[in-house]
């Protein structure tokens, strides 16, 4: 396949399924939390709610629908990354217009029909959740060898093939396949991807314990049933992180061996297998949406009683800016779910957010730097 038209492929998939995943968004989302807004139980079954999601389908699709079409038809046309990326921004504003919206409407129904008697709030948190050896919140830590081994092998296979490289080594080509790039024979071509490895391995591990350290989202109306929910929730997410780090450093080895002159003749899957890993992100993202739900909203259980009593779960809609930001300085928890979204995000109202921020930037740059040193 001519690599151009591989590239506008994968780049027509990416738009169809950003399309496709806000437009189900609130299908995907908890019962109680609609748009950014926690819902109390009485008005879970409210056909405004109903209503309020049919017309955001409607506006969704009318809207970003038609840019949609209008964008990917110009990207075709036109393929240039200036283009592609102020057209992500305009998609990413329309739709965040669109969200606002039903945002707003939703919570203005909120306080109008929520019941005006003062309901006791409470927060419910099981202690024994992340520790319960039977009914595990992660998979092992023992699959992240996998990626490991890789590395290694990296590792070995540069060792082994240094002595035959020429002085210097191609390592840029063409979308026609021609040498268009090369570095100057040394050992940083032997540990340059390695190091890239194990910085993405590192990434993955830090989400794959932020899945696991997350703030608890337990419903007090079904507890037992909201606790199980969350649990394979997690699992499955961190078992898809595992995955997904696997994979990122499989296609990087091929890459990498074939630098190194190990691999031969695998130059076509080369040229393609940076947009091919992207794309395989998403549609892996896309279908652990589907698939899982919000917070496990999809994961299908025996069918729960609620909890008999007068109480209601805490509402901290005032902690969310837009439903989108948590900002809670007396909130303990550093990563908390999102309400709109199957994703992990920060308590902005914490300094360890920062700082975790702050080390993230640091490390990048520290990475590129040490890069730049190792391959002159």
């Amino acid at each position: 396949m001519d690599y151009r038209v591989f590239v506008l492929s994968a780049l027509s998939i990416l738009i169809v399924m950003l399309f496709i995943q806000r437009l189900i968004m609130p299908q995907l989302a908890r019962r109680e939390i609609l748009f950014g807004v926690r819902l109390p139980a009485e008005l879970w079954e409210s056909p405004e709610l109903v209503g309020y999601k049919k017309a955001y389908r409607k506006h969704y699709i009318l809207v970003c629908g038609v840019y949609t079409l209008c964008f990917g038809a110009f990207l075709w046309k036109m393929p240039d990354n200036v283009i592609l990326l102020g057209g992500l921004i305009i998609f990413f504003l329309l739709s965040s217009w669109l969200y606002y919206n039903a945002h707003r409407k939703v919570k203005e129904f909120k306080l109008a029909r929520a019941e005006n008697g003062i309901q006791k709030q409470v927060v419910l948190v099981e202690t024994s959740f992340r520790n319960d050896e039977q009914n595990r919140v992660l998979p092992s830590l023992l699959w992240f060898i996998l990626p490991g081994a890789l590395i290694l092998l990296n590792i070995a296979a540069g060792n082994a093939a240094f002595e035959n490289l020429p002085i210097i080594i191609p390592s840029h080509w063409d979308a026609d396949g021609n040498v268009d790039g090369g570095v100057f024979k040394s050992l940083g071509v032997i540990y340059a991807f390695p190091i890239v490895q194990s910085f993405i391995t590192l990434l993955m591990f830090l989400l794959y314990r932020a899945i696991g350290w997350s703030k608890q989202q337990l419903s007090v109306a079904y507890p037992r049933e909201s606790r199980e929910r969350n649990r394979i929730f997690r699992y499955r997410w961190g078992a898809n992180v595992i995955f997904l780090n696997t994979m990122i450093v499989a296609g990087l080895s091929v890459m990498n061996l074939f630098v190194l002159q190990v691999l031969k003749d695998v130059l076509p899957l080369v040229l393609v297998m940076e947009p091919l890993l992207f794309l395989l992100i998403l549609l892996d993202i896309l279908f652990m949406s589907v698939w899982t739900g919000q917070g496990g909203s999809r994961i299908r259980l025996p069918v729960a009683e609620p909890e008999p009593g007068s109480v209601s779960g805490l509402d901290d809609d005032r902690h969310w800016l837009l439903g989108l930001v948590y900002f809670n300085p007396g909130d303990p928890a550093l990563f908390v779910e999102k309400r709109f979204g199957i994703a992990w995000g920060l308590n902005y109202g914490s300094i360890k957010a920062y700082l975790l921020i702050g080390m993230l930037a640091g490390s990048l740059w520290g990475l590129s730097r040490l890069l730049e040193y190792m391959l002159p």
